[in-house]
């Protein structure tokens, strides 16, 4: 049977019009999703030809990267959405770009004196010479915060997601390269990233350039300084929310890691990663979209409408799969990782209503730097900073990782409900709308989840189980880009 590409391109525009939301969301996603696939797919190459303990050296440097990286701009980048005037915002950009490199050679002298007592206090001695490379390493990735942050405002999504892919395809054409050589070691790969992030900074500064070069020639000094002190409240406020969040990221890890054995840690990473990687995916790509519609609509004066519109469109998509995973969690794990892993299947149950709700949650947070809230998200994420350890060491003091995990899983999960009614409300949303907009979502979930139930009540075997599972995602989601939930 011949297809028709013609008739599936125009299906296509219609379900997804050129600047629509949905196009801007599914375009990133596009790009993450297979920049992720080539990472996964070199995955078995690369640990044939590094050792794990280059993957420890390599995994602390980009640690280390990532704590470094949340400062590089004061997050001054999180801001350039936010002008009405692009001469406005392109000031910013250069501010950024100007605050990245200072800190580039700021972290150059930092290096030059702690690399040593550095390495040997993460007991990795062998990562001290790499440590040089990574100045260069966060005036890269702060370049690309501050060029990403443009693009988004400019709408250039099909740039990022250009950029994805071929920071992917050079990194592991590069990493593979240099792990078939004899000295590669853990430098093959911080080497082979370095140059994947150079490459696709390096087109994206370019594609760039060649676009919007003339509000760039736009920029002056005196420009730049008021713009900073405009949004003089994004370092203040946004640099401790961002650690803070950095931080709660690794504090499960790490507290499970101290209490309990690394099976713990390793059936608790297992189990979060399971959701945590594909719902990462779409809440990266919706997130970047909704800031500069969210800045738009508050001009407009219907940020309200946008918010609970993406909530409900996130609700939409979250729900019916992460409540299929808290049903048949375990006996998926089982089958798929092996029954060693089955307690992975019964962690992910746990967390299943915080995995949600941040799902939900997450992606609407723009709203606090739109409406200059920022002093508001560094207290929630401090609390939350808190909360969580404080479960976390709870349930290790009682040497119980399934209490330990409870705890955590259900504050984290009240606070994100909070954090979403709040961020609902900020926006000038009523809950008795969000809940009108959501309660459909609920019906319809709740209709093909029944079927479910049932087959797991009377405990029919785990394929039977799987499988229908299966059956009943696809057909839950057909159904509802038919009916455009």
């Amino acid at each position: 049977m011949k297809i028709n590409m013609h008739r599936i391109q125009q299906y296509i525009r219609r379900q997804l019009p050129v600047g629509s939301f949905s196009r801007n969301v599914v375009t990133l996603m596009s790009g993450t999703t297979i920049a992720q696939a080539l990472l996964i797919l070199v995955s078995p190459i690369l640990t044939r030809l590094y050792s794990p303990d280059d993957f420890g050296i390599y995994a602390l440097y980009i640690s280390i990267l990532g704590i470094l990286s949340v400062i590089s701009c004061w997050r001054y980048e999180l801001a350039i959405v936010l002008p009405e005037e692009d001469d406005d915002a392109a000031n910013l950009l250069v501010l950024s770009i100007l605050i990245c490199v200072g800190m580039a050679l700021l972290s150059l002298i930092m290096v030059g004196l702690c690399r040593i007592p550095v390495a040997y206090l993460l007991k990795a001695p062998e990562l001290a010479p790499w440590l040089w490379f990574l100045p260069f390493s966060l005036l890269l990735t702060g370049l690309f915060k501050a060029l990403n942050y443009w693009c988004t405002r400019r709408r250039q999504f099909k740039s990022l997601a250009v950029r994805q892919i071929t920071q992917s395809i050079v990194t592991a054409i590069t990493q593979i390269s240099s792990g078939m050589t004899i000295y590669a070691r853990a430098g093959g790969l911080i080497g082979g990233q370095i140059f994947g992030q150079t490459i696709a900074t390096v087109k994206l500064a370019w594609d760039i350039w060649r676009e919007d070069r003339l509000f760039l020639n736009h920029t002056s000094i005196k420009g730049i300084k008021e713009q900073a002190v405009v949004y003089k409240e994004f370092p203040l406020y946004q640099i401790g929310a961002a650690l803070f969040n950095s931080f709660s990221a690794m504090v499960p890890t790490l507290l499970l890691g101290y209490f309990f054995s690394p099976a713990v840690v390793g059936l608790y990473a297992l189990g979060q990663k399971v959701v945590a990687s594909p719902m990462g995916i779409i809440n990266g790509s919706v997130s970047q979209v909704f800031f500069p519609r969210a800045e738009l609509a508050r001009r407009q004066g219907n940020l309200d409408d946008l918010v609970i519109s993406t909530f409900k469109h996130l609700l939409s998509i979250g729900l019916f799969p992460i409540a299929v995973l808290a049903i048949i969690g375990p006996q998926l794990i089982g089958f798929v990782f092996g029954v060693q892993w089955v307690q992975a299947g019964v962690i992910l149950r746990l967390l299943s209503p915080y995995l949600l709700l941040n799902f939900l949650s997450a992606p609407i947070s723009a709203v606090f730097s739109v409406l200059g809230k920022q002093k508001e998200y560094l207290l929630f994420n401090i609390v939350y900073f808190i909360l969580a350890v404080s479960a976390l060491v709870f349930g290790g003091l009682k040497d119980d990782a399934q209490l330990a995990i409870s705890l955590f899983g259900t504050i984290a999960a009240i606070l994100y409900g909070y954090f979403g009614i709040k961020i609902i409300k900020m926006s000038g949303g009523s809950l008795r709308t969000a809940w009108q907009a959501i309660s459909k979502v609920l019906k319809d979930v709740s209709i093909f989840m029944v079927p479910l139930l049932v087959v797991q009540f009377f405990q029919i075997g785990a394929i039977v189980i799987i499988i229908l599972s299966l059956i009943l995602t696809i057909c839950y989601f057909f159904y509802i880009s038919k009916n455009k939930l």
